[in-house]
């Protein structure tokens, strides 16, 4: 099976030619519905009428919510981080804003059989050191991946490759252990090519070398990162802009002030409580998507009391209403939280355990059975940097006192956020995992026993082996069953409660074109430009 990339080449084709999600018929029949799973970007009348014409050149200014922790595309575990060195760096393939997996390094790839996959690389390319990009170089970026003394968070996405071959400079083999589903898609989500000589002769972190659009030019702490364009980037007419200035800010007032004062051109996200306003006004484009997006939810620390206790996570349960966070700390944006993907993919299945709540009797009586029949005081580790998520540890605060539960909230910058919840230094939170378009990437990385962000600290073997069923398996239809069956554990055993489904808003000044919300939540900043 093998793919040549052409113009009119959708995702459903690919799936019916390569099997991403199954060899056998009934798999390949049920992976047409992913066209609907990463739907079309959606512009508001603010950002309608003819395309205007994009021209090259010019400095974006765009606006972060919040600093990256790293840019070293191995080790970086903050969004923040990606949206700056998925312009930096390349991966192999890529998904389209429709979902469609599109060439980027590789040329074309195909499937020798489930267990190996070869792809022809582009010729043309280059580092921003001026080395040339070869099949060496995939080989070294996954097996840096795989390496333990690297301590990348996305290893589990890559457990499954056995070895990779460079057959010559432009072509390459990986062969699995076993078959694996998510594999293409993973690719295409945490898949960044380094260099070798890069990587070693400075600080990955602060000094990334990439083949992208963009050359890292400096990284001001606390106030901007800055990019340029990259004169030998292989992808003809790209990128438009001259430079990238990305600044930190916080959602609120002061960047839609700076965006109206034009001291910032993009933004990737708005105070939630304008956005009826803002996305409707005349003065800027608004982009959004239904289904590109970030599954948010409660985090629990299974490891400490209270929380060692299944009865006491159900009873939180049991005790909030998810569309009263929509409503106030999302001001009716997204979706309420079920699953770690939105109801328009074809992942989700609806099943909630928790459609009948709150039940506040119910909440009580699990509490009493867990030992703590008048109650119990817990800690809230909030982030004031992201409002919707500090308003929803609030909205359960108040929840959680008709069961006679206090909630005392800390809040803490994002840097320290992280550091204390990826070392379980918490009782309880609010989390999100970036980038969930097949369900294996949330639970191999987030609920799996060891998982490199498992935070919870929760463990459960027999649904380990459903999960690791799950992802070796090439059959959409057979997935689909095995993952109903995880979501039916992970609600029995309560490490986690997912609250909403978060959906993405940019907001840019009129003369910006280009710029759509993607599957991978990658800002593609390659094709943004100013209008003419």
């Amino acid at each position: 099976m093998t793919f040549n990339p052409g113009p009119d080449f959708s995702r459903r084709s690919f799936l019916r030619r390569a099997g991403l999600l199954g060899f056998s018929v009934v798999g390949v029949g049920a992976a047409g519905s992913l066209l609907s799973a990463c739907g079309p970007t959606t512009t508001s009348a603010a950002g309608g009428g003819a395309a205007a014409a994009l021209k090259a050149g010019g400095v974006l200014k765009a606006a972060l919510t919040g600093e990256p922790d790293s840019l070293d595309p191995a080790v970086s575990s903050v969004y923040t981080g990606a949206q700056v060195y998925d312009g930096i760096f390349s991966k192999l393939v890529d998904l389209g804003p429709d979902g469609s997996v599109i060439p980027r390094l590789a040329t074309k790839w195909t499937a020798q059989d489930d267990k190996t996959w070869a792809f022809d690389l582009a010729d043309n390319v280059y580092f921003h050191n001026g080395e040339k990009f070869s099949a060496t170089d995939v080989k070294y970026t996954f097996e840096r991946i795989l390496d333990p003394k690297t301590a990348s968070a996305y290893a589990p996405l890559y457990t499954p490759i056995d070895s990779i071959e460079v057959v010559s400079p432009t072509q390459v083999i990986f062969h699995l252990k076993s078959s694996f589903g998510p594999f293409l898609t993973n690719l295409a989500n945490n898949g960044e090519i380094v260099n070798q000589k890069a990587i070693e002769s400075k600080d990955p972190a602060r000094n990334p070398v990439g083949t992208g659009p963009f050359q890292f030019v400096e990284w001001v702490q606390g106030d901007h990162i800055t990019l340029k364009k990259w004169d030998k980037y292989f992808r003809s007419g790209r990128p438009y802009l001259d430079e990238i200035d990305f600044r930190f800010l916080l959602v609120d007032q002061s960047r839609i002030d700076a965006l109206s004062a034009g001291e910032i051109n993009w933004a990737d996200a708005v105070p939630l409580q304008q956005l009826p306003t803002l996305s409707k006004d005349p003065r800027f484009t608004y982009k959004t998507s239904p289904v590109a997006g970030i599954p948010d939810f409660l985090a629990m620390n299974v490891a400490k009391a209270p929380f060692d206790k299944k009865e006491v996570r159900q009873a939180i349960a049991w005790a909030i209403d998810r569309k009263v966070i929509k409503d106030i700390a999302y001001f009716g944006s997204g979706e309420a939280g079920v699953q770690e993907v939105p109801s328009g993919s074809p992942w989700y299945d609806g099943v909630d355990p928790f459609a009948a709540g709150p039940n506040l009797d119910k909440a009580k009586q699990l509490l009493a059975a867990a030992g703590y029949p008048n109650g119990l005081t817990i800690r809230y580790l909030g982030l004031p940097q992201y409002p919707e998520l500090l308003k929803t540890g609030e909205i359960v605060a108040e929840a959680l006192k008709k069961i006679g539960i206090t909630m005392q909230i800390e809040q803490v910058d994002v840097s320290v956020w992280f550091d204390r919840y990826s070392k379980g230094d918490y009782e309880i939170t609010s989390a999100y995992q970036e980038r969930t378009i097949d369900p294996d990437n949330f639970y191999s990385l987030v609920v799996r026993t060891g998982g490199s962000i498992n935070s919870m600290k929760y463990s459960n073997p027999a649904l380990d082996k459903l999960i690791d069923r799950a992802a070796a398996s090439t059959d959409m239809a057979e997935r689909k069953k095995l993952y109903t069956q995880i979501r039916a554990i992970v609600q029995e055993d309560c490490p986690l409660i997912f609250v909403h489904y978060e959906t993405l808003n940019y907001l840019m000044q009129k003369n910006v074109g280009g710029s759509v919300v993607n599957p991978t939540l990658e800002l593609n900043l390659e094709d943004v430009a100013f209008t003419g």
